[in-house]
């Protein structure tokens, strides 16, 4: 690295942009260095293209910065976003990411901060997401208020739902110290110091600590309130981790009842139809997320009745367990976790005293009782809450 920043002094001496052969070359490892298996040495391409860019002439400077870009595509592997994101961190923090590109970088940054593959039983993404924080981290100090001012509401959005949202405790916390640094050097994000308060390193040390406490707090600002609930929505409703499935459905629950009408014209209509995914994770999400918002919101705008809701969106919640009941989606990989989200599903419907015919409630009664039976400890204890409660509301 020294050499070859050594080398790029000697050419500017010689003649403006005249680079040695020796430095391209180098350069070109470090860039194919960045796609590395091995993190140790991403890390240290990272570093060395910083180091050499420093000392380029403009021209050739913004090319690196634009093969640094091109690692962030949709086709790359993991590792290949991470040694980008390091590399871009490295260019921004030394000044060499010039305003003009922001533009192009920033939304890539943001599919980065969201970076998340599952593979199997789990996925691959941590450490991109951890970088894409650092990135942000050194745009805060990089670059003046003015020109971060166009792109503060998507940066500061994208920022929060990791924030609150992320399965993994140091990425949670590495994107709290990157808008903690916006915030600092910025100035304009909106209501900056008293999320930072709220939202600081020990607050989101714990999972649930992070979706049922700070969620609900950024969820009542109304400039965030749109992207976390639509994150909840279509990302982690359908997350490949069934904790933080079960976590987001409380998360929208406590969040929901604030935007109301975006509730009931999409949430719930979007949950319902997503109830017979071929997706196993898709569709156990979706009905307990629709059963958890269901019940907030009936009780916090509709004095806890169901019978206040749209009768097309009665209709659709309606007829939901008996949707799932005849695809026959008991049976088979992931029938148990169905019938914990069916049992819950009726549960709430019964507390919300939905409409329901004598015919209905017998439908119930009788799949309660397959579920009771089930040998599975945690389903038979959600049927009997379902059972207490659609004995309550519709046999007593």
């Amino acid at each position: 690295g020294g050499a070859g920043g050594g080398g790029g002094g000697g050419g500017e001496e010689e003649e403006e942009g005249l680079v040695p052969e020796a430095v391209e070359s180098i350069l070109e490892q470090l860039l194919s260095g960045l796609r590395d298996s091995d993190t140790v040495v991403r890390w240290s391409s990272a570093k060395g293209i910083g180091r050499i860019t420093n000392r380029l002439p403009l021209e050739l400077a913004d090319d690196v910065v634009g093969g640094a870009v091109d690692l962030l595509a949709p086709d790359e592997q993991a590792s290949a976003w991470h040694g980008g994101c390091l590399a871009l961190a490295e260019l921004a923090r030394r000044g060499l990411l010039l305003p003009a590109r922001l533009p192009e970088v920033l939304p890539r940054v943001v599919s980065a901060l969201h970076y998340d593959v599952p593979r199997g039983t789990t996925s691959v993404g941590t450490h991109v997401r951890d970088a894409a924080c650092y990135v942000c981290w050194a745009f805060a100090r990089a670059f003046d208020a003015a020109v971060m001012a166009p792109h503060v509401a998507q940066l500061a959005q994208s920022l929060l739902v990791v924030v609150t949202f992320d399965r993994e405790v140091n990425v949670r916390r590495a994107a709290s110290a990157a808008f903690q640094e916006n915030v600092g050097r910025q100035g304009s994000f909106p209501h900056g110091i008293e999320i930072v308060t709220r939202a600081d390193y020990f607050a989101l040390g714990s999972r649930p600590n992070a979706y049922l406490r700070v969620a609900p707090f950024l969820a009542s600002l109304e400039e965030y309130r749109p992207m976390l609930l639509r994150h909840l929505l279509e990302v982690k409703s359908r997350h490949w981790d069934e904790s933080v499935r079960l976590l987001a459905a409380q998360a929208a629950a406590r969040a929901a009842p604030l935007a109301p009408e975006w509730t009931v014209e999409v949430m719930l209509p979007a949950l319902c139809k997503r109830a017979l995914s071929l997706d196993l994770k898709e569709r156990t999400g979706a009905v307990h997320m629709a059963a958890e918002v269901l019940l907030a919101l009936c009780r916090a705008r509709h004095a806890g009745s169901g019978a206040a809701l749209p009768p097309e969106l009665r209709k659709a919640i309606s007829g939901v367990v008996p949707a799932v009941e005849k695809a026959r989606l008991y049976r088979g990989r992931g029938g148990e976790a169905m019938r914990g989200a069916v049992c819950r599903m009726l549960e709430v419907c019964a507390a919300v005293r939905m409409p329901c015919g004598p015919k209905a409630a017998l439908r119930s009664l009788a799949s309660l009782d397959d579920s009771i039976k089930h040998p599975t400890e945690q389903i038979s204890l959600a049927a009997v809450a379902a059972l207490r409660q659609l004995s309550r509301a519709y046999f007593s």
